[in-house]
């Protein structure tokens, strides 16, 4: 897919996107003040890419959230999600209260944001499961635990893999993994302002 054609383009309502940020991490409170500063408040928005669509953060994190599912469907993972259950008290990505964020990914109280862990507990309600463990689990590349690793985003299968747009910011930590969850979510974001017709 070719980027280049969807910058500077305005749509119809009036969102240009002049960037892609790619990953925030722990900068992401700096950087939503920095648009704040920089083209006003209301003035700015964060997207996702997909295809010729634009998403917004709900629908971004349905999408995440159903590659979790049919991560846990797939009967060749799904022993991962098993263990996970047996070893785990609760799992968290960031800090370990990220578990107050329950099954809602709008309490974000750590530096940098939070997904893996929401949408693990959403599938484990939805599929009326229960964590039997007695361990805090850190779902992360970096976690000290197989079974985190293992279900990090990183390593998660993206489900429309010819969606994600090629690369703006070389090669990163989150790109490395080419097709995976982790590597839509920061290579299809896209920053777009507000344009006066």
């Amino acid at each position: 897919m070719n980027t280049q054609g969807w910058f500077g383009t305005i749509s119809k309502d009036g969102w240009e996107t002049i960037e892609k940020p790619g990953w925030f991490g722990e900068r992401k409170r700096n950087a939503l003040a920095e648009y704040d500063r920089l083209y006003g408040q209301g003035n700015w928005r964060i997207r996702h890419r997909l295809g010729s669509r634009l998403i917004d953060f709900s629908e971004a994190v349905r999408i995440y959230e159903l590659c979790y599912e049919l991560h846990f469907l797939n009967p060749h993972s799904r022993y991962l999600w098993l263990q996970l259950f047996k070893e785990a008290r609760d799992v968290w990505t960031e800090l370990e209260s990220d578990v107050e964020s329950g099954t809602d990914y709008l309490i974000q109280k750590a530096p940098a944001p939070h997904y893996e862990d929401i949408a693990i507990r959403i599938i484990l309600q939805r599929y009326d499961r229960k964590f039997t463990g007695n361990k805090m689990i850190r779902v992360r590349a970096d976690s000290p635990d197989v079974i985190g690793v293992a279900l990090s985003s990183i390593h998660i299968p993206f489900i429309l893999p010819d969606f994600i747009e090629p690369e703006a910011h070389g090669v990163q930590w989150w790109n490395r993994h080419r097709g995976s969850l982790e590597h839509f979510w920061h290579a299809n974001k896209e920053l777009q302002i507000r344009r006066k017709k």
